[in-house]
């Protein structure tokens, strides 16, 4: 009996701090998933990939750094904050990585628009000529 207490104990403090996390990220970070991914074709059009892995996944941005969680992303450092959005502008943040070249460059780039009405929030993710669309929260 002692150690079905202690287990209903430990479970109701796990979901009480999950939830209470979940209260607190919410002003500090975007939890965001993918609904569409494309690339660009050598012809210039956009070129949908319908059956792609990408869609539904879900990643966080932290607003205040630009860090990014989530297996879509993680390969990703040193993110630089270039706008933290308002009612007018967007959040946006870049990632500068150097090719194995020595003038190369590359170059990610992800903008969510906090400015839209609503609590969900349109993004862009552009990597090379991948562009990933979704909505963030």
């Amino acid at each position: 009996m002692r150690a079905t207490n202690f287990f209903s104990f430990m479970l109701l403090a796990v979901f009480a701090a999950l939830t209470s996390l979940q209260a607190y990220a919410a002003p500090n970070a975007y939890v965001c998933e993918v609904v569409s991914d494309s690339y660009v074709k050598a012809d210039g059009t956009l070129d949908l990939i319908k059956e792609s892995s990408r869609i539904g996944q879900k990643f966080t941005v932290v607003k205040k750094t630009g860090e990014v969680i989530g297996d879509i992303m993680d390969s990703l450092r040193n993110p630089k904050v270039a706008a933290l959005g308002s009612e007018k502008n967007a959040y946006k943040v870049i990632w500068v990585q150097k090719a194995a070249s020595k003038n190369g460059a590359f170059v990610d780039y992800l903008s969510i628009d906090e400015f839209a009405n609503g609590k969900m929030k349109p993004f862009g993710f552009f990597s090379g000529s991948q562009l990933l669309t979704g909505l963030c929260e």
